[in-house]
């Protein structure tokens, strides 16, 4: 400003002086005056740079009359682009009324833009910078120029960068990464600021890691939308390492990298195949790893497989012995499953765990797989017997009743030809209605013909007899009352009954007591008995 006028300091309150905007960042005009703070507006950044305003000639305010400081904060970005239209924030602390703002942009002493907004408080007035500018440029602000309107009165100006890029050029390959003889895919994508495609002319060409400029385009023009598509084929000896693309429009430049190297095999994929399932715990199952490459080719090399046995459910902690095999391989190979060999011990009749599997194969190449498997179940009891999810846990006396189990083997595939056991009754001595039928497609359907209408409560009980398990094993019951092994056991053993869920007996799967729909509840059965609802 000239000598005598009023002038603009720059200070930071308990700080060190602020750096110059850097590129691209935005440009701050803080000012606001060295007085006490007004008790009814805080600044709004009271810990950013702040400008003094001071008037020579003219005494310093007393601090004991305490006065509403004005200043204002400008924030603009430091560097514009040409054809854009740019936003200028202007902030004016604790305005009493609106101030005219105006801005020009100003290039070696010509004006070039200019535009002005009134503002109360805050706001933004938007700036249009011509096309075709680059370099530096003065940007000045003011406010209430002309003295003739009311309003905080200030000026100042400071220098931007004007680039002349109104547009941005992407490019895109097929792939990161390419092996000798291969054909390289390159898409150019030309937006605006705003996204809009451009459809100007483009140059580009592509440099291998020695510098050398392999292939070069010439004027290319976007066939549409603003995309232009190249391709360049690889030679069956090219230099390994980084190549570059290089595209320039406007006078600036871009580029993206890819790398070519050597033929290697791709990895490969490894699968097991496992047995569904152990038939008898004495006996050896098959097992089979297939390796392949993704393009179909059988891997030759060598296959270690490493096996265990682990417990399930209420036998989680259990682990087997670790079973080691080693083979080699062409494509695929077997191996034997021997669970014998893997039972953890001292395990109970009952016990129930899968089969985990590690597959490890290292092909002739040097390049190596890991693969798990665990589908495979391990229990004595071959046959799982449920309720289906249709059959009703209520009964209408007088009317027949119709349920359905499902027989399974342990893979859950259905199980065929097994005789299953049905028995109703109303006390342990009071049966009502008993069949032995055979499954079909993993199904038994059966059929209560009547149920008597005095009848509160039916005892369900679906199971299955094995001549060479004894239930007292497990539950410290006689066979000979296996069946009816809930009456006879301890208040102990019952409580538990809720932690170990039924379905993992061998004698029987499920116990379920039917009651008739009503709206006051029966009394309580005899204490030996319980309502257990699968």
């Amino acid at each position: 400003m000239e000598r005598g006028g009023p002038w603009l300091s720059l200070a930071l309150p308990g700080g060190p002086s602020p750096s110059p905007a850097l590129p691209g960042r935005p440009r701050f005009f803080p000012v606001s005056p060295a007085l006490p703070r007004c008790p009814r507006r805080s600044p709004a950044l009271p810990h950013g740079p702040r400008l003094s305003l001071v008037v020579p000639g003219r005494p310093s305010l007393s601090p004991a009359v305490p006065r509403c400081p004005r200043g204002y904060l400008i924030a603009a970005p430091s560097v514009f682009r040409s054809g854009v239209e740019e936003a200028i924030s202007v902030t004016i602390f604790n305005s009493a009324k609106e101030t005219t703002v105006q801005i020009q942009l100003v290039v070696k002493g010509e004006t070039v833009s200019r535009s002005h907004g009134t503002v109360l408080d805050k706001g933004t007035i938007k700036l249009k910078v011509p096309p075709g500018l680059r370099g530096q440029a003065h940007l000045k602000v003011w406010g209430n120029r002309h003295l003739a309107e009311e309003g905080h009165i200030f000026h100042n100006y400071t220098t931007v960068t004007i680039d002349s890029k109104g547009s941005s050029v992407f490019i895109q390959t097929d792939k990161p990464v390419y092996k000798p003889k291969q054909k390289v895919l390159i898409n150019l994508f030309m937006v605006t600021s705003d996204l809009r495609p451009v459809n100007d002319r483009i140059e580009a060409y592509v440099v291998d890691p020695r510098g050398s400029r392999m292939i070069e385009w010439n004027n290319l023009k976007p066939f549409c939308c603003g995309i232009v598509n190249m391709t360049f084929p690889l030679s069956d000896q090219p230099v390994f390492g980084e190549w570059l693309i290089f595209a320039e429009m406007q006078g600036h430049t871009y580029n993206k990298s890819f790398e070519v190297q050597k033929y290697v095999l791709p990895k490969f994929e490894l699968l097991i195949d496992p047995p569904r399932y152990i038939r008898d715990l004495s006996l050896c199952e098959k097992g089979t790893v297939h390796a392949r490459y993704t393009f179909g080719k059988p891997v030759t090399g060598k296959l270690i497989v490493n096996m265990t046995i682990n417990g399930v459910g209420y036998y989680r902690h259990e682990v087997g012995h670790p079973v080691l095999k080693t083979t080699q391989m062409e494509g695929s190979a077997q191996f034997e499953v021997c669970v014998r060999d893997m039972m953890p011990a001292d395990v109970p009749e009952h016990f129930r765990g899968t089969v985990s599997i590690w597959a490890t194969v290292i092909s002739s190449d040097g390049s190596k797989q890991v693969t798990f498997d665990d589908s495979t179940p391990v229990q004595k009891q071959l046959i799982d017997i449920k309720y289906s999810k249709d059959t009703r846990k209520q009964f209408k006396p007088g009317l027949p009743y119709k349920g359905k189990v499902e027989v399974t083997y342990p893979d859950g595939s259905p199980a065929d030809r097994v005789t299953i056991r049905i028995k109703a009754e109303l006390t342990p001595k009071d049966n009502v209605y008993t069949s032995e039928l055979v499954s079909r497609n993993g199904l038994v359907e059966f059929e209560i013909p009547s149920i008597p209408t005095a009848a509160q409560y039916v005892w369900l009980e679906v199971f299955q007899e094995l001549a060479e398990y004894d239930v007292s094993d497990a539950f410290g019951a006689p066979k000979e009352e296996g069946h009816f092994w809930w009456p006879g056991m301890s208040s102990r053993r019952r409580r538990r009954s809720s932690v170990f869920p039924w379905h993992w007996d061998i004698t029987k799967d499920a116990r379920f007591a039917f009651t008739v729909g009503r709206a006051a509840l029966p009394p309580e059965p005899q204490a030996e008995r319980r309502d257990v609802h699968g």
